[in-house]
């Protein structure tokens, strides 16, 4: 789940602060664009998680080869660490799905109308918050409250750096 949540805000924040510039200033964001920018960012993010991830499944592996006392060096490759791959590489592709979903749904939105864009971030915080939240109405406003703000960071960022003009 957490990757999921990462995935989608920092899509929606990524691809926001990425294109804040055009669209606030009334720029056109084509579906290629947002395509391209959407893909490029999930990407980015699948490998940040599957790095951060394997490393920590191996360390995880690596403290249970040591208290069964194996010697992991001479051991080889084993069930556990297959299943640490797997671990990995399904929260890879976890993040890369949220991730592309989240960008897209900023992007895709933007393509038709700059203004639907922040109506897609807007509907996007409701959604993740909801889903962080439960039913706890004040872990649903704290987190609405985190998220929004760092989208607004991000697009302060973006407006503040602008790489798409």
């Amino acid at each position: 789940m957490r990757y999921l949540v990462l995935g989608a805000v920092d899509g929606i924040i990524t691809a926001g602060t990425l294109s804040a510039s055009l669209i606030l200033r009334g720029g056109a964001v084509d579906i290629q664009l947002a395509l391209s920018l959407s893909v490029l960012v999930a990407s980015i993010n699948a490998l940040t998680v599957f790095v951060a991830e394997f490393s920590h499944q191996m360390k995880e592996v690596r403290e249970l080869a040591y208290k069964l006392s194996l010697r992991e060096e001479r051991v080889g490759w084993t069930l556990v660490h297959s299943r640490a791959l797997y671990a990995t590489l399904r929260s890879a592709l976890s993040s890369f799905t949220a991730s592309f979903l989240g960008a897209v749904s900023v992007l895709i939105p933007a393509c038709y109308a700059p203004h639907a864009a922040l109506l897609a971030i807007a509907a996007a915080v409701v959604a993740a918050s909801y889903l962080l939240a439960g039913e706890s109405w004040a872990e649903f406003l704290e987190f609405a409250a985190m998220v929004s703000l760092a989208i607004a960071l991000g697009l302060l960022i973006g407006l503040a750096f602008p790489v798409i003009t």
